[in-house]
């Protein structure tokens, strides 16, 4: 308690440094306004699976085949500078970004996402296998998940699913080598029945991760599956 009494303090006193421009920002997060104008936010989409369109309806993919999660919630395109947050934060532990893309996130809930709808019962970061977490140390969707519940006061579950399988990462497979790559590399072992879940990913390309955690989740009971993820590509 008395060091986040300090920690409050001091976030109070020193002013902020956009990681951007490295100028002080004139917000109280370390991205200033001009610099959080130029991102890629996603205005036009598929409400299913975000991906980019040109009108707010279904795309064609989720008409013809759709996914086992209700609707998508993307913060920006994976357009610059939007790559450059994710690497930095995934594979150099710049974890300051996941703060604020977690903050962002967060705010993004409150003002759209569910302004007119209740929240889930909780946050479900895509899980990473074993080897991989140590690998890195972390994360990442967790650590960009705790802003997110810690001003909602929900819940990070981080051990109903498991990654059985090491897989290659996907971001280098393509499109169907990334769905065979995923296939039943999840494990869900917790009794989900009624519950609303949110999964929450840093990018999604094809959303094979996403969805076939949301079909492990829906054998044990789940009742509904939404994605929330930093970024669409």
């Amino acid at each position: 308690m008395l060091l986040e009494k300090c920690a409050a303090v001091i976030n109070k006193i020193l002013p902020f440094t956009c990681i951007l421009c490295k100028k002080l920002s004139d917000r109280r997060q370390d991205l200033c306004t001009a610099c959080l104008n130029d991102l890629p936010i996603v205005t036009q989409k598929c409400p299913r699976c975000a991906q980019k369109i040109t009108e707010n309806t279904l795309c064609g993919a989720c008409l013809k085949s759709p996914p086992p999660f209700a609707a998508t919630y993307a913060l920006f395109a994976y357009e610059f500078p939007i790559p450059s947050f994710i690497l930095n934060l995934k594979f150099h532990h710049h974890l300051p970004y996941a703060r604020i893309l977690g903050e962002l996130m967060a705010e993004k809930i409150q003002q759209e996402w569910y302004s007119a709808k209740p929240l889930p019962d909780f946050i479900m970061p895509i899980p990473l296998h074993n080897k991989r977490h140590k690998e890195r140390g972390f994360n990442q969707a967790v650590e960009i998940a705790r802003p997110i519940a810690k001003k909602y006061a929900l819940k990070i579950d981080t051990h109903s699913a498991i990654r059985i399988y090491h897989t290659p990462a996907q971001m280098v497979l393509s499109a169907l080598k990334r769905k065979q790559n995923i296939k039943n590399a999840f494990t869900v072992k917790a009794d989900l029945s009624g519950k609303s879940i949110a999964i929450l990913d840093d990018v999604i390309t094809t959303g094979s991760t996403v969805t076939e955690l949301s079909w492990a989740l829906l054998k044990q009971g789940a009742k509904s599956i939404e994605v929330w993820c930093c970024a669409r590509a």
